[in-house]
């Protein structure tokens, strides 16, 4: 399972800004299809910190997972923004589409 973490955490520190991409294809693209509970849980556990762009991960419907409104939501919603992308009935959209 570490190696698994060490895959992910490479993977996510590669994702360039303006690109987002789903936790199961992070999974996927780890070697683990089917663990996208796993990427959102090492993700949930990064130190606060953190340099990785943790908030280029959103799920499968292209939504952020956080619960509107809250700390978290607002915080990954501001950093998308600043990177091009709009809600638009809380799924993300490139602001140029």
């Amino acid at each position: 399972m570490e190696e698994f973490k060490t895959q992910v955490l490479i993977l996510l520190d590669a994702i360039p800004a303006g690109q987002i991409i789903s936790y199961g294809e992070l999974a996927r693209q780890a070697g683990r299809s089917g663990y996208a509970r796993q990427v959102g849980y090492l993700l949930k556990n990064l130190p606060n910190d953190t340099r990785l762009p943790w908030h280029r991960v959103v799920n499968s419907q292209g939504k952020i997972s956080f619960n509107e409104g809250s700390d978290a939501f607002m915080k990954q919603k501001i950093l998308l923004e600043q990177e091009g992308w709009i809600l638009v009935k809380s799924t993300l959209i490139r602001k140029n589409q």
